[in-house]
């Protein structure tokens, strides 16, 4: 849409559209900001990503803000990948009563971002920008064919090193400390790829994807261990998500590896000699060391009882006994569920608490310049209490911790951790 002008022909800048600003005109809530009047001073690039730049007249200029910043940024500068939700709003400005069939609605496309951005874009009245830009989304965002999935429609990359397999040898050469060798797309094409140090390897076993279609063609397992135990060994792992290494260190050798959940079954008493081998190969000391093998520490990150309950569909977690000189650690950390639900809650509340509002008045202020989050004690206390009930912080608490305790036993004892969860 083309930006307002004043009288005298000039464009209207930010602050002087916000004087200008009457409260009537404000939208109430979040999002809250007058779609006509607010101005760009810029204009939007031709080069707008996410391929909606076909939907913006060559004369147009779309307005976009962040919610609470009031940080105004250019369309499509939100990826694709973290659009939570978006929907059309039409908010009809406050008049008088004979002036409401003229008055046109500010017809809105609110836009929520899984980080917690909340953009609004403004579109002018009785025009069909909105519902190109709204069906640009909707077909980015839930495409009904394959091939109108995003990842299809930008070429080739000008950069080499874009591809995410080449990136995944080069970061597997690096652990085995072969930092002459550099991956290429004809490396994995030949399959020349199969490198190899005293303890490590990597295996091609899982280059078609048939194995286990969520994890990468190219897998980090001990030197040991052929591809046939290998097979056989990932079928008592959830979705044959079997034990790998993610990253060892250089010094020690310690390991830290990852996978799913075990499948022991509801008696808890299912066992796969090859996952044992797998795991126990991933203990391996470097040569020269005294001691034959390492600790190992299995992390299982969800609390104990919904382990066991897991057992119910064949799941569970490993038992020491199986597992030579191993612990079984149980983080606590709750489902995706649960933390999908708290950060919602957590939305919630800093929507109503937040440092900012929607029209960019810190809390302090629109609170009549009295104590934080409202005027007495007794709205603090509600507001520390709705972000206690939001369990947010709980979360990240025991993740972090999780996350510290892993890395002292690789640094500070040497040992061997594997990671799973279901």
């Amino acid at each position: 849409m083309s930006m307002p002008r004043t009288r005298s022909g000039r464009t209207t800048s930010l602050r002087e559209s916000e004087s200008r600003l009457s409260e009537s005109e404000r939208i109430e809530g979040a999002g809250s900001w007058d779609a006509i009047e607010w101005t760009k001073v810029d204009p939007v690039s031709k080069s707008v990503p996410q391929g909606l730049q076909q939907f913006l007249l060559e004369a147009d200029q779309l307005i976009v803000e962040s919610d609470g910043s009031r940080s105004i940024i250019r369309l499509g500068s939100i990826p694709l990948a973290t659009i939570e939700k978006f929907s059309k709003i039409v908010v009809r400005p406050a008049s008088a009563p004979r002036q409401v069939d003229r008055t046109p609605s500010q017809r809105l496309l609110q836009v929520v971002g899984k980080d917690m951005r909340i953009i609004v874009f403004g579109f002018r009245p009785r025009t069909k920008q909105r519902r190109a830009v709204y069906d640009a989304l909707l077909r980015c965002t839930r495409p009904a064919r394959l091939w109108d999935l995003y990842a299809f429609s930008p070429g080739p990359s000008r950069f080499s090193n874009t591809s995410p397999k080449v990136r995944l040898l080069n970061e597997y050469y690096r652990l085995l400390g072969v930092n002459s060798r550099y991956a290429s797309a004809r490396t994995i094409e030949d399959g020349s790829f199969t490198l190899s140090s005293d303890l490590w390897r990597i295996s091609s076993v899982n280059t078609n994807y048939t194995m286990c279609p969520t994890y990468p063609f190219a897998l980090l397992v001990p030197n040991s261990i052929s591809d046939v135990e290998i097979q056989q060994a990932c079928t008592f792992r959830a979705r044959c998500r079997l034990p790998v290494i993610s990253w060892c260190h250089p010094r020690t050798g310690a390991v830290l590896a990852r996978s799913s959940q075990p499948l022991v079954g509801l008696m808890m008493n299912m066992r796969s000699n090859a996952d044992e081998k797998l795991v126990a190969a991933l203990c391996m000391q470097l040569a020269g060391v005294r001691e034959h093998r390492r600790k190992l520490y299995i992390a299982d990150a969800r609390p104990r009882k919904n382990a066991l309950a897991n057992g119910a569909m064949g799941g569970g977690s490993e038992s020491s006994a199986n597992y030579f000189q191993s612990e079984i650690v149980f983080f606590g950390i709750d489902n995706i569920h649960a933390m999908r639900e708290s950060l919602v809650r957590l939305r919630d509340y800093v929507d109503t608490h937040g440092a900012k509002s929607s029209d960019g008045m810190s809390s302090f202020l629109r609170h009549g310049g009295w104590t934080w989050g409202g005027g007495n004690l007794s709205s603090m206390s509600a507001s520390v209490s709705t972000l206690g009930d939001s369990g947010w912080l709980i979360h990240v608490q025991s993740v972090l911790a999780g996350s510290a305790w892993i890395a002292a036993r690789v640094a500070l004892e040497s040992a061997t951790v594997l990671v799973h969860c279901r």
